[in-house]
C-alpha cells in the first residue's frame, strides 16, 4: 500500500495565520493593478468603455476571491473548534468523578428538606421500588413476593 493518497482525496490543511497576510497582500496588489488601469485610462486611445470595464472585472474577481477565502477560513476555524471541543471534553471527562452524582443527590435532598417537600430518594429492589426515607411500601406492594414479581422469568 502506497503512502501517497489519490489526487483530490487528501484533506486540505487547516488555515494558518499567514492566510490573512496573503489576503491583505492580494487586495493591495489588485488595488494597485486597478490604479494602474485608471492611469492607463487617461490616455485617449485607452479611455474606452471596454477598457474601463476591466477595472470592474478586477474588483468583482477580488470580491469573489475575498469571499471564498473568508468562507474557507470560517470552515477551518469551525473544524479547529470541533477538534478543540473534543479535546476539552475528554480532558473534563478525566477530571470528572463519577461519584459526584451522589453529592448532587445529597444537595438536592437537602434542598427538598429545606422546602418541606418529601424525599425523592428510593432504591430499586428487583422489580419493586421501596422508599428509603419517608413512607413505607404501599400495602399492595407489601403482599407481593419475589416469585410473583419475577413470575415471567424461568427457573424461579
Amino acid at each position: 500500500m502506497s503512502n501517497k493518497r489519490e489526487a483530490g482525496s487528501e484533506e486540505p490543511p487547516l488555515m494558518d495565520g499567514n492566510v490573512f497576510e496573503y489576503l491583505m497582500c492580494l487586495n493591495q496588489k489588485v488595488e494597485g493593478a486597478i490604479e494602474l488601469l485608471r492611469r492607463l485610462a487617461r490616455y485617449p486611445t485607452l479611455n474606452t468603455e471596454s477598457f474601463i470595464i476591466f477595472q470592474t472585472y478586477f474588483r468583482e474577481y477580488l470580491a469573489d476571491a475575498n469571499l471564498r477565502v473568508i468562507c474557507a477560513i470560517e470552515e477551518s476555524e469551525e473544524e479547529v473548534m470541533r477538534e478543540i471541543g473534543w479535546t476539552r471534553a475528554a480532558y473534563e471527562k478525566k477530571l470528572h468523578d463519577p461519584d459526584d452524582c451522589y453529592i448532587d443527590v445529597v444537595r438536592r435532598e437537602e434542598e427538598l428538606r429545606m422546602q418541606g417537600r418529601p424525599s425523592q430518594l428510593g432504591i430499586l429492589f428487583g422489580m419493586r421500588k421501596a422508599e428509603v426515607v419517608g413512607n413505607q411500601l404501599d400495602e399492595d406492594e407489601e403482599g407481593e413476593s419475589d416469585s410473583e414479581v419475577h413470575s415471567d422469568q424461568p427457573g424461579r
